[in-house]
């Protein structure tokens, strides 16, 4: 029985991916360690609708785009970080005007200590 080329070259395609893994699984393994349950959940809920690859504001995702964080260099991972912690501080996330729309993205007072904890905690791992 002869075997097909397009069968040889599809079996040793499968194997290297089994070998390597796929990048798609990386980058899903990189986004669940880096991203705890809980701040993954806040940032689902109030975040992600503006701050990813679908967002509508070219802004909103010039500024951040959560899935795009882990996989960026270690130096821009912090000052993200930091800068996350700062906006919090401020209270600026989101915007008035997302608000007013749309009440329920207010960050809650203890989703925004979280967010902050979590960035300045993550940041200063990064550090050592």
């Amino acid at each position: 029985m002869k075997t097909s080329p397009f069968i040889v070259i599809v079996l040793i395609i499968a194997g290297i991916f089994l070998i390597q893994g796929s990048p798609v699984r990386k980058d899903i393994q990189n986004n669940l360690s880096f991203f705890p349950s809980e701040v993954k959940k806040v940032i689902d809920k109030k975040c992600y609708g503006c701050h990813s690859a679908q967002g509508k504001s070219p802004v909103a995702k010039g500024a951040l785009i959560w899935d795009s964080l882990p996989n960026l260099k270690k130096s821009r991972i912090v000052a993200k970080l930091d800068n996350i912690v700062r906006v919090l501080q401020k209270n600026t996330m989101p915007p008035e005007g997302v608000v007013k729309k749309n009440p329920e993205m207010k960050l809650l007072p203890d989703e925004s200590r979280l967010l902050q904890s979590w960035a300045a905690s993550k940041a200063d791992s990064l550090l050592r």
